[in-house]
């Protein structure tokens, strides 16, 4: 069972160790924008270092958290403001008790929004403002959300101020927030405090229009 104070701890000391500064804000992206992984000339963000690996891997983008109490991901290098975003999304080793998901219309490496599920099951969402990390709920259970090494299907539709988030084709929640207009989307794992590990792939990555 998720510890939530865990949690809430991890919240206000994480690390964040993106793998390069995003790019600054360009013309937007055409949709549809597609990435099976299977180039590992495609864009995304790569790392090697004492907390975490990612890296092309077998058709996959795999982020692996060496070290507790971590966040790490890598972005597209591209801009985005409306748009349905889609990925899948697997534990394939460490702890259930672990975090994974997708930054969006992320501004620079201090502000962004953020969707984040774990591998037992629970989902959060909110975004970071100067380095601050502020949620619009705390960890919450949903039956949507596969357990263990399942692959679990994202979708964040976003128009305009109202971001609709889904798990497996089943809506978690939406809220409305105009902070961030536009920009990048990365892909990020986390650790908690006493849990190093979090072993993630991604796969199947899409960005289409808004309907």
């Amino acid at each position: 069972m998720r510890v939530l104070s865990r949690f809430a701890t991890l919240v206000l000391a994480v690390l964040l160790t993106a793998c390069a500064q995003p790019a600054q804000q360009s013309p937007l992206t055409t949709l549809p924008y597609t990435d099976d992984f299977s180039n590992p000339q495609s864009g995304w963000q790569t790392l090697n270092d004492l907390s975490a690996d990612v890296k092309y891997d077998s058709g996959a983008l795999r982020i692996t958290v060496k070290q507790e109490n971590v966040t790490q991901w890598s972005a597209a290098g591209k801009q985005f403001k409306d748009g349905v975003i889609e990925v899948d999304a697997k534990a394939i080793g460490g702890p259930t008790d672990n975090g994974f998901g997708v930054l969006y219309r992320m501004r620079d490496r201090k502000n962004y929004y953020f969707f984040v599920i774990s591998s037992d099951g629970y989902w959060k969402t909110g975004w970071v403002n100067d380095g601050n990390w502020k949620d619009w709920n705390d960890w919450q259970p949903h039956p949507a959300i596969k357990a263990g090494g399942e692959n679990n299907h994202i979708k964040i539709v976003m128009q305009g101020e109202k971001f609709t988030f889904f798990v497996n084709d089943q809506e978690i929640t939406s809220i409305e927030d105009k902070q961030f207009g536009e920009g990048d989307i990365a892909l990020f794992a986390l650790s908690v405090i006493d849990q190093p590990g979090t072993d993630v792939t991604f796969d199947n990555f899409s960005v289409t229009a808004a309907k």
